[in-house]
């Protein structure tokens, strides 16, 4: 399901969409199937925040990195619709978020915290499910 992770984002990918697509925008419209993508999108990324607030009460401390997760809105990048989930928010977590997910270096030495690569774990643990609910509402 992810990808290298790029800018700080992780892309996930599903296969045989494309094809599936275009064939319910000739039934449906372009506007109409953008609409249902956008909906199965929200599912799929709500589920996935859903999972990320989960994994992260495991190391919770304050609780700022989950309060500030955020679900943006679908939006198109280069051709591809996509929904970012974003850290935002007073305590800037954002900053963190990027060294509990990669570890850090200081003084030589290599720390890994508590929430060393949840993310990625979470998207990895999560693939079926998210096809499946993107499924789901696709065929709704």
């Amino acid at each position: 399901m992810s990808r290298p992770k790029v800018n700080g984002i992780y892309d996930v990918k599903l296969e045989g969409i494309p094809e599936v697509m275009k064939k319910l925008e000739m039934k449906y419209g372009k506007k109409a199937m953008e609409e249902k993508s956008d909906r199965a999108l929200i599912a799929a990324a709500d589920f996935v925040k859903d999972e990320l607030k989960y994994q992260f009460e495991e190391f919770r401390d304050t609780g700022e990195s989950i309060n500030e997760m955020q679900r943006g809105v679908p939006e198109t990048i280069s051709g591809k619709r996509r929904v970012m989930i974003y850290w935002e928010g007073p305590k800037n977590r954002k900053n963190i978020i990027h060294l509990n997910e990669h570890g850090y270096t200081r003084d030589g030495k290599k720390y890994t915290p508590k929430g060393y690569a949840v993310i990625a774990k979470t998207l990895e643990a999560g693939e079926l499910k998210y096809r499946s609910i993107i499924r789901r509402e696709m065929t709704k």
